[in-house]
């Protein structure tokens, strides 16, 4: 094949890349980086998980080509958002730990990053085992289906972070209730906050979300504040219980690691 006929190949694969609504994310990778990741950098993850099907998992390291007016169209983003990004990108690393041979291993989410600015394209590397902690391969089971698309379109930054969660949860098997009870601590590890107390969580936090999830996805919630009484004087608020409502049968489900930043 000549130099040409390959940059046509790579071209024609570029403009039928298509865009995957739907896609199986890890919940490693869900309990990890939702933490650590901003909104938009979260939105970059995202779309870049709908366009992995074609990542090759036999090799170490792929590169993939993103059309960057094709991103832009469905996140939202602009070139210089995108870009900030996937350089903050390069400073976070994910941990995999292999107990039983003691082995820890940190890998770059995106070790190298090439923007083609004439050809509105950008191309990145990726591991291969960051590929996989992204979306679902065929022999991990621990993953979330995701309606990407309903992501991406969220305005709230909280939301991007409340979502995925709910998403594991409404996974749940149907003999268990799809809850679960988190402190004021949890509350603010998973929204990246340090509010005193569990009333400004419910203010500034879940009301809003709720309000954007009841208007615009297929899953949201209800919540219920729990309370203590701890000697004399009014009981305090000691932790929160968020069911999931699913509005149809669709459902997610994710994957997390350890992100350090």
């Amino acid at each position: 094949m000549t130099p040409r006929e390959l940059r046509e190949k790579k071209l024609k694969a570029l403009q039928e890349q298509k865009f995957q609504p739907h896609q199986r994310i890890s919940n490693n990778f869900i309990n990890s980086a939702i933490l650590d990741l901003n909104k938009n950098a979260l939105k970059t993850v995202f779309y870049l998980s709908t366009i992995l099907d074609e990542f090759n998992f036999k090799k170490d390291m792929d590169t993939i080509e993103i059309d960057l007016r094709k991103m832009f169209k469905h996140t939202g983003l602009t070139a210089d958002i995108v870009k900030d990004n996937l350089k903050a990108m390069q400073k976070t690393s994910i941990t995999f730990v292999n107990e039983k041979e003691e082995i820890e291993e940190f890998i770059v989410l995106v070790p190298r990053i090439e923007f083609l600015y004439g050809q509105n394209k950008v191309r990145i590397d990726i591991y291969s085992k960051i590929a996989k902690l992204i979306i679902d391969v065929k022999d991990n089971y621990q993953y979330t289906p995701m309606n990407i698309k309903t992501i991406l379109g969220l305005t709230n930054k909280h939301s991007f972070r409340l979502l995925p969660v709910l998403n594991m949860l409404s996974r749940y098997d149907a003999h268990i209730g799809k809850r679960k009870k988190y402190s004021l601590a949890d509350m603010n590890d998973m929204f990246g906050t340090s509010y005193k107390t569990l009333y400004e969580i419910k203010r500034k936090i879940l009301d809003p979300v709720k309000e954007e999830l009841d208007n615009g996805s297929t899953i949201s919630f209800t919540y219920q504040v729990n309370s203590e009484k701890l000697g004399a004087g009014r009981p305090k608020d000691t932790s929160i219980t968020i069911d999931v409502i699913e509005k149809n049968h669709y459902q997610a489900k994710l994957f997390l690691s350890l992100i350090h930043i």
